[in-house]
């Protein structure tokens, strides 16, 4: 059996970056893990296994339509994985989606230019769009939520196969129906080669040096010191680093760049069945001297969230903007012995503090919303449908009502995942805890009243925030001044 030491690939991790799946890590193994199973757990498993294959045998000799043995056995292998409960774990059935995703992970790929995620409450959520790419060209956003390609309904499909109706051939059409503030819109998008970059830079004014990252490619800690470089040869002072949006990539990138900053000091955890059974610790003699600020939002996600973590919890940055996305979970690539790609959620990851952040996110040090911009209007009518705070309760976990309803209603439109249950469930609890926490209050996951109200003060001011300044950044600038 494979020890969980062997796990220590960290050298050959590759995650998505500009990928439409799930802001998952992306491992190229031969074959997956070893896992202990106990005499008993064996006779039970080889008991079975003989029993799934009469049964498989039985629906293919009696079903009322042929059906191809190669297709049962996909749909046993399809089933386990999705027994698994995790999002982020996925048998591909058809080989091409894997083949699609190794591709959109590790170089380019013609399609529209947008990274997706299913969001907490089951919908393709558009997370982020490449900068001049074919979807951002058209009017497509950022929180978008795809319910339609080419007319046909994908709000029951895999985000495999979504990632596959909206790649094709370049100079190809492929329409897209987004529900965006309670609205219905349609594009028709022309594919394209997309070749996902990595880091642009600038100067700005008070000798400020600006690197936005936009996803972590295979070379982007190379470019990151380059960047970095150029700007100090150009007199900066200071660095801000802009990793809003930004779903992630590869691993290693992330850890190479934190080490330009952390001379000594963890950089990342890795945790497997209750264990840390690993650490990543700082090991660069390149440490930068620059007071730096990080902005971040809740597109910030995996190999953002491990920079992010890595740079407050050693106290070599300072935090801007809203709380992360909150993807702590890495998943092996690999396949079976009919070369069938599937991918297996692992281990967590957590901050040098040992903060597990998965499905909670990283708060910033200091919390700046930046205005809706076009979608305040369609905000303001949507927060007119609100249910409002008048039970003279205060739910704790697992408790229902209107409170909790509105509550999940406005942490939604503030950026966090809750799901619109009415129920205080796990995700509910996590999302009033992330809340609090960024607004300084005592983070113990209960609805009360003094979180109700604060929870509503922080709705009507980001609904009515109609500023046209990038705030997030404006607050960098004045911390680095």
């Amino acid at each position: 059996m494979m020890s969980r030491k062997t796990i220590k690939v960290i050298v050959i991790i590759i995650v998505i970056a500009m990928v439409a799946t799930s802001f998952s890590f992306v491992f190229f193994l031969p074959t997956a893990f070893g896992a202990e199973i106990t005499p008993q757990e064996q006779q039970f498993l080889t008991e079975q296994l003989r029993e799934l294959e009469r049964y498989i045998k039985y629906i293919h000799e009696n079903f009322k339509d042929e059906v191809d043995v190669r297709t049962l056995v996909n749909g046993a292998f399809e089933g386990a994985m999705r027994s698994l409960g995790d999002p982020h774990s996925v048998f591909f059935v058809d080989p091409r989606d894997g083949q699609t995703y190794i591709e959109t992970a590790t170089g380019e790929y013609e399609g529209i230019g947008v990274t997706l995620t299913m969001n907490a409450d089951g919908y393709c959520e558009i997370t982020s769009v490449f900068l001049r790419g074919p979807a951002d060209q058209v009017g497509i956003k950022p929180g978008d939520l795809i319910f339609k390609i080419d007319g046909q309904d994908v709000t029951e499909k895999t985000l495999s196969e979504i990632v596959g109706m909206l790649r094709g051939k370049a100079g190809t059409t492929v329409t897209v129906a987004v529900k965006r503030a309670g609205a219905d819109r349609m594009f028709t998008v022309t594919r394209a080669r997309v070749s996902p970059t990595s880091v642009e830079y600038e100067m700005l004014e008070g000798d400020i040096g600006y690197i936005l990252i936009k996803s972590f490619a295979i070379n982007g800690a190379r470019e990151f010191q380059d960047a970095r470089m150029e700007l100090i040869r150009a007199g900066a002072k200071s660095l801000i680093i802009d990793l809003r949006d930004n779903a992630g990539g590869v691993v290693n990138t992330a850890i190479e760049i934190a080490n330009q900053f952390i001379s000594t000091g963890d950089i990342l955890h890795l945790k497997q069945k209750g264990e840390i059974f690993e650490t990543i610790s700082a090991r660069s003699s390149i440490v930068g001297n620059l007071e730096t600020v990080v902005l971040v939002n809740e597109y910030s996600a995996s190999s953002s969230e491990i920079l992010a973590g890595a740079l407050q919890d050693n106290n070599a940055a300072t935090l801007v903007g809203v709380t992360t996305y909150g993807k702590g979970a890495a998943q092996l690539m690999t396949y079976t012995n009919e070369r069938q790609p599937y991918r297996l959620s692992i281990y967590y990851f957590l901050t040098p503090d040992k903060n597990d952040i998965h499905g909670i996110g990283i708060t910033p040090d200091h919390i700046v919303r930046n205005s809706l911009g076009e979608r305040r209007e369609e905000a303001a009518e949507l927060y007119k449908t609100f249910a409002p705070f008048v039970e003279n309760a205060k739910p704790k976990a697992g408790d229902t009502g209107l409170n909790v309803f509105a509550a999940q209603q406005r942490l939604a439109l503030l950026g966090y995942s809750p799901g619109i249950t009415a129920t205080m469930d796990d995700a509910t609890v996590a999302a009033i805890q992330a809340f609090q926490k960024e607004q300084g209050l005592f983070a113990y996951g209960e609805l009360d009243f003094t979180t109700m109200r604060k929870i509503q003060e922080v709705t009507l001011a980001y609904v009515n925030n109609d500023s046209t300044e990038d705030l997030q950044l404006k607050k960098a600038i004045e911390l680095l001044k």
